[in-house]
């Protein structure tokens, strides 16, 4: 993803994959030249989003970063239930933070922090790695009453990589709310639960409902109805295929720009997701393409159309465990990438790999973290894509042309990369000329 704005663009096919974090190999000179630029970028960001935090209550500047104040900074002027509702938010944050590196806590009783049990939907960032993992420092900058019982809580991260180079390196800034909505048992419990920033935002957005389908578009987007019908008829046409047991309506958010997506979702600043501070994208694209996956029932896009990701999050809602790769494969054939289509991401993997006969197709651990420049017609990179998805894609091919859906849905059966050519009655011996021979 790219920090840069372009308005919505209508296309047939605009999916895209996940991708992991980026691991950093910059020289020393090249970080502390980024730092430059981060501090300088952050509060760029801060100055742009201190309007929307300043609705509540005057603000009161921090020397350490523009447009925010650390959350005890007015305490003495607060009352004494302001206090005792900001010393709770801060509370449950930091237990909720603290749960992901405990080993009595498990998925169950992190969605007690949250509203309804809500799923978190800041671990769509790289499974929460890029927030809660213990090489990262969880700091909260700042909690803001919104109203009645409503808090804004912004937190960031920072490495604790070893070295001069990583001191207080920001990696990202993100914001959730917190809800009083439990009891608090005349204060003998916590009545706060933290919420998403995007089901929030949600509310607010103009809504338009179509088969299967709702859209909610942010201010300045609108969505024809010859797009919405194609996306509703590819939409109904995945569940028959492959999900008949989905019920639920597949909400669409639509923003006019990756900036106002990410701020959406919650997201403030993402080092790795900007152009400025990373030595490379995940989605490097002259279209700057933004599309995820929140929840069981979410699609979040600048583009109206991204059924890539409309086919992935039905394949994880009924085969949760499948195979990453099986599961995107069947995304990108189905659904192509932004506008382009199967035959383009095919392409370009066979070119690729025509040029690395040395790279050894039949152990996946030799291409796990390997992503590859997609391109069009006239040469230009569209985007990056990892390549255990594009082999996921040609092997999903060969299945539905060869024997049909139902081997593809076999494929989301298994568990193991071998077990894919088993399914297919390929010899290990065979797999890597196998996955050459069908591209």
């Amino acid at each position: 993803m790219l920090l840069l704005v372009t308005d919505p663009v209508e296309v047939t096919r605009t999916p895209h994959l996940s991708q992991r974090s980026l691991i950093r190999q910059d020289s020393p000179k090249s970080l502390y030249s980024q730092m430059n630029i981060q501090k300088i970028t952050i509060s760029l960001i801060m100055l742009l989003a201190a309007s929307s935090f300043s609705t509540a209550q005057q603000m009161t500047s921090s020397a350490q970063i523009p447009g925010l104040r650390p959350y005890n900074v007015d305490l003495e002027y607060m009352s004494r239930q302001e206090k005792d509702s900001v010393r709770m938010v801060s509370e449950l944050w930091k237990t909720y933070v603290e749960s992901f590196t405990s080993s009595s806590a498990d998925d169950v009783r992190r969605r007690s922090f949250w509203v309804d049990g809500s799923p978190d939907y800041l671990q769509e960032f790289d499974d929460g790695n890029l927030l809660y993992a213990s090489f990262r420092e969880n700091r909260i900058l700042d909690i803001r009453k919104l109203g009645d019982g409503v808090y804004e809580l912004v937190a960031a991260t920072f490495s604790r990589l070893p070295g001069d180079e990583y001191e207080n390196w920001v990696e990202t800034i993100f914001r959730v709310r917190a809800e009083a909505v439990a009891s608090g048992d005349n204060g003998r419990s916590n009545p706060f639960r933290l919420a998403n920033w995007l089901d929030a935002e949600m509310r607010s957005l103009k809504k338009i409902d179509f088969k299967g389908l709702e859209y909610y578009c942010s201010p300045g987007c609108e969505v024809s109805r010859r797009t919405a019908r194609r996306l509703s008829a590819f939409l109904r046409g995945f569940i028959n295929e492959y999900v008949p047991s989905f019920q639920s309506q597949v909400r669409y958010v639509v923003a006019s720009s990756i900036d106002q997506c990410e701020r959406l979702s919650g997201i403030l600043f993402n080092v790795y997701s900007n152009p400025l501070m990373s030595s490379a994208s995940g989605k490097t694209s002259d279209k700057a393409f933004y599309g995820r996956i929140f929840g069981d029932d979410i699609i979040l896009s600048n583009y109206y159309d991204d059924r890539h990701d409309v086919a992935l999050l039905l394949l994880r809602s009924a085969w949760p465990n499948a195979l990453p790769m099986v599961q995107e494969g069947i995304a990108a054939y189905h659904g192509g990438y932004m506008d382009l289509s199967y035959s383009d991401l095919k392409t370009s993997l066979r070119l690729y790999l025509a040029g690395k006969r040395d790279l050894d197709l039949s152990d996946d651990d030799d291409f796990y973290d390997l992503s590859i420049p997609v391109f069009r017609e006239d040469g230009a990179t569209v985007a990056v894509i990892p390549v255990e998805s594009l082999i996921g894609a040609a092997i999903v091919e060969y299945a539905l042309t060869q024997y049909g859906h139902g081997k593809v849905r076999s494929l989301l059966e298994c568990g193991r990369y071998a077990e894919i050519f088993k399914t297919l009655d390929i010899p290990s011996a065979d797999i890597n000329d196998f996955i050459r021979g069908i591209l």
